[in-house]
């Protein structure tokens, strides 16, 4: 058999592997089954989700710099972290770089988010601030009990 069809089966099969491995896990992970594993949102979103939406809406277009919006941004540095890696020479440098650079963009978006909730905070009375702060203990700590429900009544049928 020629090498050409040799590694054109073995892409085939790769790729069909590929596709059902990623099948199955969304199968698995949407299933609804033993989501124990999953842990509670980090406070970093929470803060998102509690500012309001043209606040956010702004955040994600400016995070999106010249690409227009945060998810063209990120799909760009995918592609470029891609091209760097199939270059007939690896310049482990620019690599670095280009990794850097996404990771400054990452904190530049967080930090401008923390500024922004942190702004939110600043207009609150002291009663609407315990409000908010019950509110997000509540949602830290409702992924914890749902666990400890699961796990009991696992043992339960056990």
């Amino acid at each position: 058999m020629k090498l050409w069809l040799k590694l054109l089966l073995a892409g085939s099969l790769a790729l069909n592997l590929a596709v059902i491995g990623i099948a199955a896990g969304a199968a698995w992970r949407y299933s609804g089954k033993d989501q124990h594993w999953r842990r509670p949102p980090d406070i970093g979103a929470m803060m998102f989700r509690e500012l309001d939406r043209d606040t956010r809406k702004a955040l994600r277009q400016e995070a999106g710099g010249s690409h227009g919006s945060y998810v063209k941004r990120r799909q760009a540095e995918g592609i470029a972290v891609i091209a760097a890696l199939r270059s007939e020479t690896f310049d482990a440098a620019g690599m670095l770089a280009l990794m850097r650079a996404q990771a400054d963009a990452h904190h530049a978006f967080h930090t401008k988010v923390q500024a922004a909730w942190v702004r939110k905070l600043e207009a609150m009375t002291p009663a609407e601030r315990v409000d908010f702060a019950d509110r997000l203990e509540e949602r830290m700590q409702q992924r914890v009990r749902r666990w400890h429900e699961r796990r009991e009544q696992r043992q339960q049928r056990d």
